[in-house]
């Protein structure tokens, strides 16, 4: 098992925020981290990085655990996509995707190290603005060019929080497309804190579902995405239909084209329960 995490919780103080949270991501596989704003998402993944260290519980690469790693060797083997807003401004397009090598070369980069970044900047789509500045730069194209800063660090297991979130539709779907290509390809393990569940389903291979800092879904899309757990999960009705080509999830929609939310889906469920069966 290339990523393992097991019983890991965390608190910011008093405020606990992850909870005994266990999974697996193997080797070729891409997992998609959801849950709504203040589930645990980036705060796990955080963790699993060595960003935050977790109260309790443990992280294994490749059965060694992270936190008897340095931060050079750690560096080797995991590697991290914060959100945009956490871009190193001061530095070029390529000084940053150089970023990526340094765990792996000593004084200088080495023509190897070279190239791998070259590779990383044309996967991403960089070329054209790689002598630029990260400051002047949009928020989608410095988070490309921090995507191909982990892409040139070559590394067992990929961790990106929120990567699609300051995207727009062609490079969402670029992105995915290609981490999911690398994570096959290459035998690694992805894991993607992400928010369109949709986009999840279509592209990820497994799902794991965060709801108040618990895990409450683990399993392939159409095995975790079940419409009672995003009911509660999310608090809004939606219908989940399993195709040949995949799982979708939309809204439930009345003959008003209203969808019931929040407390007015609760009242409904709590009725439905009241009823004799």
């Amino acid at each position: 098992m290339s990523l393992s995490v097991q019983h890991l919780s965390f608190s910011y103080g008093a405020r606990r925020v992850l909870q005994d949270v266990s999974l697996d991501v193997a080797p070729g596989t891409f997992c998609a981290l959801l849950g709504p704003n203040g589930s645990g998402k980036s705060t796990l993944v955080k963790a699993i990085a060595g960003v935050h260290r977790a109260q309790s519980g443990t992280v294994t690469v490749e059965g060694r655990r992270t936190s008897s790693l340095g931060r050079r060797e750690l560096a080797k083997v995991v590697g991290y996509v914060p959100q945009a807003g956490d871009a190193p401004f001061d530095l070029t397009v390529r000084e940053a995707v150089m970023l990526g090598r340094t765990p792996h070369f000593g004084i200088a980069p080495r023509a190897e190290d070279r190239a791998k970044v070259e590779d990383a900047i044309s996967r991403m789509g960089l070329e054209d603005i790689a002598e630029r500045s990260m400051s002047e730069l949009s928020g989608g194209q410095a988070q490309r060019a921090l995507i191909a800063r982990a892409l040139a660090q070559d590394t067992r297991v990929l961790l990106l929080d929120e990567p699609t979130s300051a995207l727009d539709l062609r490079y969402q779907i670029e992105t995915l497309q290609l981490v999911r290509q690398i994570t096959r390809e290459e035998g690694i393990s992805a894991l993607i804190a992400i928010h369109d569940l949709n986009h999840a389903a279509r592209y990820c291979d497994q799902i794991v579902v965060l709801h108040g800092g618990r895990l409450v879904a683990d399993g392939s899309p159409a095995e975790a995405l079940q419409a009672s757990v995003l009911r509660t999960v999310y608090e809004v009705d939606v219908q989940v239909e399993t195709r040949e080509d995949g799982v979708e999830v939309r809204p439930r929609v009345d003959a008003h084209g209203m969808t019931l939310t929040g407390s007015r889906l609760a009242d409904l469920e709590e009725r439905h329960e009241a009823v004799p069966r």
